[in-house]
């Protein structure tokens, strides 16, 4: 029992550690997921035998082993902030981390550059990103409005900053702008570059690009963002348009 109690407990220090060390900049990405993964896979183990512990003590109506709620309850949270983060979705997202609403002509970075520790580059990956990506996350597409491009603008840059990016260039000369974001439990870095234009009827067309600086796959994130940002923004812009009616 007492090999249990200080497994689980050692899992447990070495996912927060994982986790802070990469946060605060003391750990290599990679050497802080491999630890992560080899904590969470403890952890599940331990919580399973602390279930099974319990459950047993129940059906032999033995005295219940009370020091294992806590040890259980511990070793449950890895799983569930892992689940927490990442979603369903995450586990199943394709080997991508470029995500964009128009593949054809995706967002540039102009202001962003490699100032922070960077893997992937700046530049689109192109053709072969961009099939798997459509099939991936066929929703994510070009978003259209009515209101004019210079509304727009500033409604989606109002809207980047309610969703906590931090906004490292407004160009509002040529409608666009880029940001930069961290997920939330290892606080990867991603970039994020919108911009918008003029559509012939007068209104607007707002295209994004969100992408990881590191990893092969982003677990789902960028996409998540997208959709998050245009859900906001059309809740933004539809109060607009009531509001000029």
């Amino acid at each position: 029992m007492k090999l249990i109690n200080w497994f689980g407990l050692g899992a447990f220090i070495i996912g927060v550690v994982a986790t802070l060390g990469h946060r605060f900049g003391f750990l290599h990405y990679r050497i802080a997921l491999v630890i992560f993964v080899i904590a969470l896979i403890a952890c599940v183990l331990i919580m399973l035998i602390g279930l099974f512990m319990l459950g047993l003590s129940i059906c032999r109506k033995q005295p219940i082993q009370t020091e294992l709620i806590p040890l259980v309850l511990a070793c449950a949270m890895f799983p569930a902030m892992s689940f927490y983060a990442v979603g369903m979705a995450g586990f199943e997202a394709p080997m991508i981390h470029d995500i964009t609403t128009d593949t054809n002509n995706p967002p540039v970075f102009k202001y962003i550059q490699d100032d922070g520790y960077r893997v992937n580059s700046l530049i689109y990956p192109g053709a072969e990103v961009s099939a798997i990506q459509k099939v991936a996350y066929p929703e994510i597409k070009t978003f259209i409005t009515q209101l004019a491009p210079r509304r727009v603008y500033q409604q989606s840059v109002f809207t980047g900053s309610l969703l906590g990016w931090e906004i490292i260039v407004k160009d509002s000369n040529s409608l666009r702008f880029e940001a930069i974001t961290k997920t939330p439990l290892f606080g990867f870095v991603d970039d994020i570059a919108v911009r918008i234009t003029a559509t012939e009827d007068g209104g607007s067309a707002v295209d994004m690009r969100s992408m990881s600086r590191v990893g092969i796959s982003d677990l789902g994130t960028n996409a998540k963002r997208i959709r998050s940002f245009f859900a906001q923004l059309e809740a933004v812009l539809e109060e607009e348009l009531i509001n000029l009616q």
